[in-house]
């Protein structure tokens, strides 16, 4: 997922869901869905400059406590991380 660009994520608190939409390197807009989620952080620092590209994904790894949790590192130096019950990767 190295260079695909992260359009919007949409969170329903009530429902503990999230909606990551991405377009990939064949310009295809595609969903990461993400159930049960218990954390997220969505910091926007823009460390390393402003973009919109992801990096790198690591993981979902298994918790102890048997969540799951995915780190997004994106082009910018800022790191997405979801600890979530289920990913749903496109």
């Amino acid at each position: 997922m190295h260079d695909w660009a992260l359009l919007s994520l949409l969170f329903d608190w009530e429902g503990a869901h999230l909606t990551l939409t991405l377009r990939n390197r064949s310009s295809d807009i595609v969903s990461l869905t993400v159930d049960g989620v218990v954390r997220l952080m969505v910091p926007k620092q823009s460390e390393w400059g402003r973009s919109g590209m992801v990096n790198e994904f690591t993981g979902p790894t298994r918790q102890l406590d048997g969540t799951e949790k995915l780190q997004i590192e994106m082009q910018s130096g800022d790191v997405i991380e979801i600890t979530a019950g289920s990913f749903s990767f496109p």
